[in-house]
């Protein structure tokens, strides 16, 4: 797509006075609001039940997991609940605060345990089990907490042991695989799974829980380590067990370091391009005139407010993924690219949205059934990249795929107006875009590999 640049080389040479002219601004008076009077939309119609489901989690990892390793799985949850009585009466522990919380996180371990009637992804079913021991791990740390022979510290691994289980497991990653896309769309949930515990959960001594004094905290603080535990013997048994399943192994991570390198370069790019010139912090949020060289339609617009909204999550997105742009090298090569990939097709989706705004497009819906055929056409979009060949595409739909949550429980909502169903109207349209903004981006990360 044609990168604009008039706008934002205009902005740069004459500052405020072209800023006030690209808001649609003129002598300080008030701009007219979308939303002052919209156009008619019989709310009643609009679809509240759908033909079409969203399409199921496509799979990355080729292998399952065998039978005897998810008992032992469940059956980890089972031991770590064995202690806390049954029921957990007023009279054993008086307190109810205390009493509900074990008794809610007793009942969510219990229900992130996989069915036997449930077909699950590989690593849908790894994040259910370790949902599971970290409910169940929780649960049983708080009642230790508040009993005379409990010890929370001896519930699980101690945090030091489970911190170097994690470094050793990441050292050991991206593993081979039987090609580079296929690395980074396996590897790459499993990395990031590993880095976010090492910056996030076990830092600081916050998942320490001979620091906790309140017993809520202390419970916490147990099922933390107890759920990166799991996600260390899931992702070890998930990577050994796709190893051994290759037929012809190779080492995939100098390619994808290279890919991520020139993915972020493209990035890095676009993101100088919405900037402009001087800028001190090229991750930051330009804003959405930034994307735009005329805006003829009120700035309250439902697309307009798309615009903001799907930008503001890019950017957020920027700031805390492991994204190679500038100087910065991420360590993880194929959560770099897999994040970064995402990054792109997000970006992508903004000057799509940003072109119809342009073109003086509202994104209010024509009639009610015009809200249908949005999701239907979004349904559809992803359904083609969750079925595709390419594992890169397939990982992408599991990120995109979770947008359909929001704008699906608006519709189906007890009661609705014309604000909620518009705004499902554009989520839906934003999938569709975004979905079919991936197979540009993942087509030419596969032509890099192959060059």
């Amino acid at each position: 797509m044609t990168e604009r640049l008039t706008r934002r080389d205009a902005l740069a040479a004459a500052g405020a006075v072209a800023l006030g002219s690209l808001a649609g601004c003129s002598g300080g008076g008030s701009e007219p609001e979308f939303w002052d009077d919209p156009p008619s939309l019989d709310v009643e119609r609009v679809p509240s039940e759908f033909d079409e489901p969203v399409p199921e989690p496509p799979r990355l990892v080729p292998v399952d997991f065998e039978p005897g390793v998810a008992a032992a799985f469940a059956d980890r949850v089972d031991r770590l609940l064995s202690p806390i009585p049954e029921p957990l009466t007023a009279e054993t522990l008086p307190n109810g605060e205390i009493r509900e919380r074990i008794e809610a996180e007793r009942t969510a371990a219990r229900k992130s345990v996989p069915g036997s009637d449930e077909s699950l992804p590989p690593l849908r079913t790894a994040e259910r089990y370790t949902a599971a021991r970290d409910h169940a791990a929780t649960a049983v740390g708080t009642w230790a907490a508040v009993t005379v022979e409990g010890d929370p510290s001896q519930v699980a691994a101690d945090v030091g042991t489970v911190r170097r289980r994690v470094a050793e497991t990441l050292d050991a990653l991206p593993g081979p695989a039987a090609d580079p896309p296929a690395g980074a769309a396996i590897y790459g949930p499993i990395e990031r799974w590993y880095d976010e515990a090492q910056r996030r959960t076990l830092v600081g001594g916050g998942a320490d829980p001979d620091r906790r004094a309140n017993p809520i905290r202390t419970g916490e603080s147990v099922g933390d380590v107890e759920r990166v535990q799991s996600s260390v013997e899931a992702g070890r048994y998930l990577r050994d067990r796709y190893r051994a399943s290759l037929a012809a192994p190779e080492p995939v991570e100098a390619a994808l370091r290279r890919e991520a390198k020139r993915l972020g370069r493209e990035v890095g790019e676009r993101l100088e391009a919405l900037h402009g010139e001087d800028v001190e912090e090229i991750r930051s949020n330009p804003g959405t005139e930034s994307l735009l060289d005329e805006r003829p339609v009120p700035r309250d617009a439902p697309s307009v407010s798309l615009l903001s909204t799907a930008g503001y999550r890019a950017f957020e997105n920027l700031w805390f993924a492991p994204i190679p742009v500038g100087n910065y090298e991420p360590e993880h090569p194929a959560t770099a690219l897999v994040r970064t990939l995402l990054l792109r097709v997000r970006l992508r989706g903004l000057d799509v949205v940003a072109s119809r705004i342009e073109a003086g497009e509202t994104m209010f819906p024509a009639d009610a059934a015009a809200v249908g055929a949005a999701r239907d056409a979004a349904i559809e979009s992803t359904a083609s990249l969750a079925s595709s060949a390419n594992p890169l595409d397939r990982w992408l739909a599991t990120q995109f795929r979770p947008l359909f949550e929001e704008p699906d429980g608006a519709l189906t909502a007890a009661e609705r107006d014309a604000h909620r169903v518009v705004e499902a109207y554009t989520a839906y349209r934003w999938i569709e875009t975004v979905t079919g903004e991936a197979r540009a981006v993942t087509e030419s990360v596969a032509a890099a590999f192959d060059s």
